[in-house]
């Protein structure tokens, strides 16, 4: 919408240009010369411009295109992974609790190790 409120002024304001400048005037550039309405030559620049414009922004979108098709692709995938899970985990849960194999007995927890005892310095030891 922002881009409209640019757009329309200018392209109105090249048509009136156009409209008011219909008399034919020499045209130079570098060595070409040529016979032109100066409106119509401001219409075709406008033009052109306006479609180089449209073609760089049309290659930019082409890129967050092609990232949005492997997002796409990355989100089916996860979904297809996330169904069999669910489909494992109903299977898991619809499974009898006698035919579980039962888990290996533990072994009985070993009694802490004492602790080291260090003796502390005699008063008569020199500590410099």
């Amino acid at each position: 919408m922002i881009r409209l409120f640019i757009t329309l002024p200018f392209v109105l304001g090249l048509i009136i240009l156009a409209a008011c400048n219909q008399g034919s005037a020499p045209m130079t550039w570098l060595e070409w010369q040529w016979n032109s309405s100066p409106g119509v030559l401001a219409l075709l620049t406008g033009a052109v411009f306006y479609a180089l414009g449209y073609v760089c922004a049309w290659i930019g979108t082409l890129g967050q295109i092609r990232r949005a098709r492997k997002a796409e692709q990355q989100v089916r995938t996860l979904e297809a992974e996330a169904a069999t899970l669910r489909a494992s985990v109903a299977a898991n849960s619809a499974m009898p609790a006698a035919a579980a194999t039962p888990a290996p007995a533990a072994a009985p927890p070993t009694p802490p190790l004492a602790a080291p005892v260090i003796p502390s310095p005699t008063p008569t030891e020199n500590r410099t």
